[in-house]
């Protein structure tokens, strides 16, 4: 069995995703003020009071449960593969792989849409101008941890052959 391999994918792309809390994934730079877009928010590094911002944690809601969300099933599977043995671990682990890739693909398309979208509207709406996102470097995690956890799940889908093929032998 090659759980290992699997176990250290699903590791790296829950570690990617709460790197995002820490890099931010894009920067919105106007006139007067910078904002950053997190795994948990949108912020400004401008320190001129939290009443600057037109950016509440509400607003960035969803981007904060998706992150979470892809960040502990990530966990879940990377520890899930240690205590695996039987046919049906395996399988129930390969089911929530695949919400895994649900939820990332959901946050990259989040992300993306706040990016491009949200953020210009809500900022043109209380009269803030700010240029086109510009991505960081920390912008490939999501897609890196989305890689990996195809990559794990191909894996896995073959650990739960190699189980099948010893209980016919069995």
């Amino acid at each position: 069995m090659s759980q290992r391999t699997q176990s250290i994918f699903f590791f790296l792309s829950a570690l990617l995703f709460a790197m995002l809390f820490f890099l931010p994934f894009a920067s919105f730079y106007g006139d007067f003020s910078t904002f950053d877009l997190f795994g948990y928010g949108v912020t400004s590094p401008d320190n001129y009071g939290k009443d600057a911002s037109p950016f509440s944690m509400t607003f960035s809601l969803p981007i904060l449960i998706l992150t979470i969300t892809a960040m502990v099933l990530s966990g879940y599977l990377a520890m899930g593969l240690f205590r695996a043995v039987k046919l049906s671990q395996f399988q129930k682990l390969a089911k929530i792989a695949r919400i895994d890739i649900v939820v990332i693909v959901a946050c990259i398309l989040a992300l993306l849409g706040y990016s491009y979208f949200i953020i210009p509207k809500m900022a043109q709406s209380v009269d803030i101008t700010i240029s086109q996102p510009t991505f960081r470097l920390w912008a490939v995690f999501p897609l890196i941890a989305l890689v990996l956890l195809i990559a794990a799940n191909k894996g896995l889908k073959n650990d739960i052959q190699k189980v099948r093929s010893t209980d016919r032998i069995r």
